[in-house]
């Protein structure tokens, strides 16, 4: 898998918008709609987000939210879910988080009933920290915290 990260560009947005997640993770949808993730979090000045390609198809896209703990999130394509590129855009999305940013530490929260992001995380080195309730598309959604530090600025 050869991947090109780069700066969300205006015209991916319409193309990420378009995705559409299937009925096992279909609650991932809110992410992509007018509103969600992408209006709310691309454009603001304290976010920074990215692309991964694989020539000119979409893998996933990631985000650094800068004000609110660097805290990430990921969308992977899904037509792609199961392949493995979750694993791999995380590690990517590390390094430059770590980086390309230069964060002591990465937050993020995940679904409590989503046990394979929480698996792949702790495998990543992300610890549970806490837990929060968001509401997400007019429900109230049961979250971990989890958080990761820079090991590398922490062996220094």
């Amino acid at each position: 898998m050869k991947l090109t990260i780069e700066k969300l560009k205006e015209n991916d947005k319409s193309l990420i918008a378009a995705w559409q997640y299937g009925e096992e993770h279909s609650r991932f949808n809110y992410a992509l709609q007018e509103g969600g993730w992408i209006d709310t979090y691309c454009s603001s000045g304290s976010s920074h987000c990215f692309t991964a390609k694989e020539g000119d198809i979409i893998i996933g896209v990631f985000f650094f939210i800068i004000d609110n703990e660097n805290e990430f999130r990921i969308l992977i394509n899904p037509d792609l879910l199961g392949k493995g590129y979750g694993k791999l855009l995380v590690k990517k999305a590390l390094g430059i988080g770590f980086g390309e940013l230069n964060c002591k530490d990465i937050s993020l929260i995940v679904r409590k009933t989503h046990p394979i992001a929480i698996s792949l995380y702790e495998k990543l080195g992300f610890n549970i920290t806490g837990e929060t309730e968001e509401l997400v598309d007019h429900q109230q959604v049961l979250f971990y915290k989890m958080t990761k530090g820079n090991e590398t600025a922490e062996n220094v």
